[in-house]
């Protein structure tokens, strides 16, 4: 019998968000007869919540210590772990494990391939990092951009062509959707018959919320059943907070905090709205069409390769806020439109998205990677 080949993905994080889910659900589609999957993670102050998740569903774990990625006992740390479970193949994902993984496995002698899906440059500290991920990517044997998008922007970083390919996240439309207990519009205190425009996202200035307060007051002024949520946390929580209340929208622009069960929340919004100014492939933007909701975005990254402009939504610019407000109320005065454009998103996710094409691709790169390395 043929020897399984051993592929170890690593991953630093604080909660269980997009990427995580993507190796989660990767894993549960991995050929076992041909790869072992394992997972590395990191925590902060002893929380492992992506290696909790994991173990759960009964999958190899390994909890690295979080220190910066050029500490040298860091380093000896991931070399020691690669060679006592024989890793064949290590998969890393975001600035740490690229660079970390990138110098414990060059000793070890084995290939790696990057996932890389954006980068935010969201403080001074992260865009340092960042200037060190476009660097370390250069020395990675393989790179996978999670859109064509973000494809350009790699190669526009240094990295070679022939280094880097293309595989979409992907969205499991197979798995039903939970009961709500307490329907959302109680939870939040609103009228039964609110239009809610939500959004989802880290509280950082990439996600570009400010432009949404913007947006959502020339909206509220026209619509007055109309509000909008946003879901997460962030930095500039204090400064969005203020800007809700100069701008008079206070009960109708909500900031409820991050929300794990977001999955489930979504079946009951009206309309998804992604105003980023910069974006990977937006987990987010697929788990909105998996439930049939319209979807007002940016076309940056590779948001235009998910939305597909006046058919399942709408495309603007960062800055433009007319453009927003007038794509919003097309769909906010429009059921059947909604309900047209959420169907439409959800047959060509259908169609692009499914994790039985993404993880072949996967494989056939694990594959071609360890043959050509060994």
């Amino acid at each position: 019998m043929a020897k399984t080949l051993v592929i170890m993905h690593l991953r630093a994080c604080n909660f269980v968000g997009g990427p995580e889910k993507q190796i989660l659900e990767h894993f549960a589609r991995l050929d076992t007869a041909r790869f072992t999957p394992i997972l590395g993670t990191f925590g902060e102050g002893g929380a492992d919540p992506l290696g909790d998740a994991a173990r759960l569903r009964g999958y190899c774990t390994v909890h690295l210590p979080s220190r910066s990625p050029v500490h040298v006992a860091s380093i000896h740390t991931l070399y020691t772990v690669l060679r006592q479970h024989k890793v064949d193949l290590l998969c890393t994902h975001g600035y740490k494990p690229n660079i970390l993984g990138c110098l414990a496995a060059v000793p070890a002698r084995i290939p790696t391939i990057a996932v890389s899906r954006g980068w935010t440059g969201e403080s001074p500290k992260i865009r340092w990092y960042e200037a060190l991920d476009r660097l370390f990517l250069r020395f990675a044997d393989h790179v996978v951009a999670v859109s064509a998008g973000q494809q350009q922007k790699i190669l526009a970083s240094g990295v070679p062509g022939r280094k880097v390919s293309v595989i979409h996240n992907a969205i499991n439309l197979d798995e039903p959707a939970p009961p709500f207990d307490v329907p959302l519009r109680s939870q939040l205190g609103l009228p039964q018959d609110a239009l809610i425009i939500a959004s989802a996202g880290r509280l950082s200035p990439e996600k570009n919320y400010a432009t949404m307060i913007e947006v959502a007051r020339e909206v509220c002024a026209d619509q007055p059943q109309a509000y909008f949520v946003v879901f997460g946390e962030g930095v500039l929580r204090p400064q969005l907070e203020q800007k809700v209340t100069a701008s008079g929208l206070q009960g109708r622009f909500l900031l409820p905090g991050f929300r794990k069960d977001l999955p489930d929340l979504l079946p009951q919004i009206d309309i998804f709205m992604l105003p980023s100014f910069t974006e990977g492939l937006p987990n987010v933007a697929l788990e909105a069409f998996a439930n049939q909701k319209p979807i007002v975005a940016t076309a940056v990254g590779g948001t235009p390769e998910v939305v597909q402009h006046g058919l399942s939504g709408f495309l603007t610019t960062p800055d433009d806020v007319v453009g927003m407000v007038t794509a919003l109320l097309s769909l906010l005065t429009d059921r059947e439109l909604r309900r047209q454009m959420g169907i439409a998103g959800f047959e060509y996710i259908k169609r692009n998205f499914g994790f039985s094409a993404q993880t072949i691709e996967y494989e056939k790169l694990y594959t071609d990677m360890c043959r050509s390395f060994g």
